[in-house]
């Protein structure tokens, strides 16, 4: 009797898991009890998003756990569904219901601007760029603090060559600063200065590992089914993760708190950063009573997740995109050749003009070659294994083929675009001539779109492009990098997380252009030339330190 008890219950849950909890949803791998397709997505799972799209189509479902998502991967298809029927798929279904159990959200899910949607997104994020426009971005005036930036940055890497004995330098450590500076400034008045840096590098890496826990197989586990948090595996995990969010939002209250305390807003005094925005419309909402949804969103508790949200985004995706920059045209020298030449010609115009030799947005258009490169560093890179999931907020139909009821989560799997070989050949190859044209002008292609697509589109995309741009330009046109050793040169295997990151610590040589250019890089960029003689020039480097030249440690 025991043993039928047992057959008629497998049977039941064969039936449940198999065919009946999968009718009416796109065809998809099978899902196995409890844990879903978690275990098949264990490696670098736009990899694997790929094999299941050449499988069962455009369109089809995985399972987190026992929550069905559906994933989106055809170009046309994405842009047809997020941009033309934007509103219906503009749902938020991503760290929801994992995020109101943190002691940082005060049981308040739907705080910040990742987590929100409906009119309340719509007010927050619509709050969100204004004030970052009014706070400069896009404009001039932060421009001049970002180039002002560079150059403390390139003084101080100046400085470090110079008297490095052992010769090694954390490059990637440098990058973080600049821009955690550059985020930190908008969002509380202040970049990272050194008496501030040990604070910064401490929250890097809290948030590090937040998100390396988020993408484990037990965090995308609990995003799925937070109630997994009482098991003993998962409650290591989740009490890693709530530790982690409420060191963070204790170091956003603080400053928070210490504003409160100090400002008091004249009626036509201008907020200095976006802290002072939101305490300046929180203000508002509370002397003219407003109330319901927009008053809520003002309210002080969502500063901190509000905060949360737009630092994540503006320091991680930024940091590792120039991170695999460097990486890339460390690995192609070729591509490094040509962006040398082509910022040289265009630095040495800018002088015999009687213009300062930094670059600045301006000079963009006549960069052609620079564009092409970060183009294909950030579809290269895709820094996004997975992206966020939206859900419908409505009940919807795909294909005239698949009706999705309301609250279904839906993802617009972009890593499956970015990759595709009908609009990329070869890509997994580093090509930045696919972004060039016949005249070798920079040409538009509409399906890189590493910030996202329709509606929920990135919030800093504008930032970040300027960020990148200028760190780029004004870097590489002091500095050449090349591997120590030719024959053995780094890996680009990427570091998995929530976001990807280069996977191994890159050790290369730094040369400063104005300086050692004319002795020894033009003869090096042959780079037949430059395994020949690499071995007898490391000799005399050792025994004339005169002309060492530092390596930069890069993880």
């Amino acid at each position: 009797m025991f043993l039928i008890l047992i057959l008629l219950f497998l049977i039941i849950l064969s039936f449940w898991n198999f065919i009946w909890k999968r009718r009416n949803l796109p065809p998809g791998p099978t899902p196995l009890p409890i844990f879903g397709n978690a275990f098949a997505m264990d490696r670098l799972i736009y990899e694997q998003f790929q094999i299941w799209a050449k499988e069962f189509g455009p369109v089809y479902t995985i399972w987190m756990g026992e929550v069905p998502i559906v994933m989106v991967t055809d170009y046309e298809l994405i842009r047809d569904l997020f941009v033309k029927e934007g509103d219906i798929y503009a749902g938020r279904h991503f760290l929801v219901d994992l995020f109101q159990e943190f002691r940082g959200f005060c049981q308040k899910p739907k705080r910040g601007v990742t987590r929100m949607e409906g009119e309340q997104w719509k007010i927050i994020r619509r709050f969100g760029l204004q004030s970052m426009r009014n706070l400069g971005v896009g404009k001039n005036e932060l421009e001049n603090k970002l180039i002002k930036d560079l150059q403390n940055f390139i003084e101080k890497l100046k400085k470090e060559l110079n008297t490095n004995i052992i010769g090694e330098i954390n490059l990637q450590k440098y990058i973080d600063r600049i821009v955690g500076s550059t985020i930190n400034r908008l969002l509380f008045g202040y970049a990272f200065e050194d008496e501030q840096i040990n604070e910064f590098y401490e929250l890097k890496n809290i948030m590090d590992n937040e998100l390396e826990l988020l993408s484990s197989i037990t965090g995308r586990m609990l995003l799925s089914m937070p109630r997994l948090r009482y098991l003993p595996v998962f409650s290591k995990t989740f009490k890693l993760l709530d530790d982690n969010i409420e060191k963070v939002f204790n170091y956003i209250n603080r400053i928070v708190y210490e504003r409160i305390n100090k400002i008091k807003f004249e009626e036509n005094e201008e907020p200095k950063d976006l802290l002072d925005y939101f305490l300046k419309q929180s203000d508002e909402a509370r002397n003219a009573n407003w109330s319901g949804e927009k008053k809520e969103n003002f309210d002080l508790k969502n500063l901190a997740p509000f905060s949360f949200d737009l630092f994540i985004a503006g320091q991680e995706t930024t940091a590792k995109t120039l991170g695999f920059l460097v990486l890339y045209l460390l690995l192609d020298q070729r591509v490094q050749r040509k962006l040398h030449e082509e910022l040289d010609n265009l630095r040495e115009k800018k002088i015999k003009n009687g213009f300062d030799a930094y670059f600045t947005m301006s000079d963009r258009t006549r960069l052609p070659y620079l564009n092409a490169v970060i183009n294909e560093t950030q579809r290269l890179a895709n820094l996004l294994p997975i992206n966020l999931a939206h859900r419908t907020m409505s009940d919807a139909n795909i294909l005239n083929k698949f009706n999705l009821k309301k609250g279904t989560p839906i993802v617009p799997q972009i890593c499956c675009v970015l990759f595709d070989e009908k609009i990329f050949p070869r890509p997994y190859r580093f090509e930045p001539e696919r972004f060039l044209d016949d005249q070798g002008m920079l040409k538009r292609v509409e399906q890189l779109i590493p910030f996202g697509i329709g509606k929920r589109i990135c919030m800093g995309e504008s930032l970040a492009r300027m960020e990148i741009f200028l760190f780029a330009s004004n870097f590489f046109s002091h500095y050449e990098v090349l591997p120590v050793d030719p024959l053995n040169p780094p890996s680009s295997e990427k570091r998995r997380g929530l976001t990807v990151a280069p996977f191994i610590i890159i050790v290369v040589w730094l040369f400063e252009t104005l300086i050692i250019n004319l002795f020894i890089i033009q003869y090096f960029f042959n780079f037949n030339n430059f395994i020949k003689i690499f071995s007898f020039l490391n000799i005399i480097l050792i025994i004339f330190k005169f002309f060492k030249t530092p390596k930069i440690v890069f993880p």
